[in-house]
């Protein structure tokens, strides 16, 4: 178990939330969450073969997010000699702005910590809140890619690229 501050909104107490990493077999509770989690505006969600594939790769870790037995985030990261790219994360609406996210994020990083990964990097759309998040938990912008997501009506979108020293 993860402590967090996590409102009485959903009936959650401080201790509820349980992060575990899993593998494919998870993958519809993870295409479920995105589902919910991601507007087809941006295009920043993937498809379920994109998933699959992913999570085959070797490096790649899934996190699941759980209250309850009730999946309600995921996050997935690659580890790539020496360096942890966030590929994807997302907590399901219903319980977002309750520190699922920030609990995820922590696990990882104290993950990467034990495991020797020197630098943690992700990109994000640059107009995304989330950006406040990952500043908060120390990473920097480092750079800028432009009309890095296509949205479902072919709008493109900017992203930022952002790094955490760990070591």
């Amino acid at each position: 178990m993860v402590t967090n501050p996590i409102s009485e909104q959903h009936g959650l107490s401080v201790d509820s939330i349980h992060l575990e990493y899993c593998g494919v077999e998870r993958l519809p509770d993870i295409m479920r969450i995105m589902e919910l989690s991601f507007s087809e505006e941006y295009g920043e969600s993937w498809n379920n073969n994109q998933c699959r594939s992913m999570l085959s790769l070797r490096g790649t870790r899934l996190m699941i997010a759980s209250v309850k037995q009730h999946p309600i985030g995921f996050l997935i990261s690659r580890v790539v000699v020496g360096e942890e790219e966030l590929l994807m994360i997302a907590v399901d609406p219903q319980y977002q702005q309750n520190g699922v996210g920030m609990a995820m994020l922590k696990h990882m990083l104290n993950e990467a910590g034990r495991n020797a990964v020197d630098a943690v990097f992700l990109e994000v759309r640059a107009n995304n809140p989330a950006q406040e998040l990952y500043r908060n938990l120390g990473f920097i912008k480092i750079g800028e890619r432009s009309a890095y997501y296509t949205g479902a009506n072919g709008e493109k979108f900017d992203a930022n690229t952002y790094k955490l020293t760990l070591r």
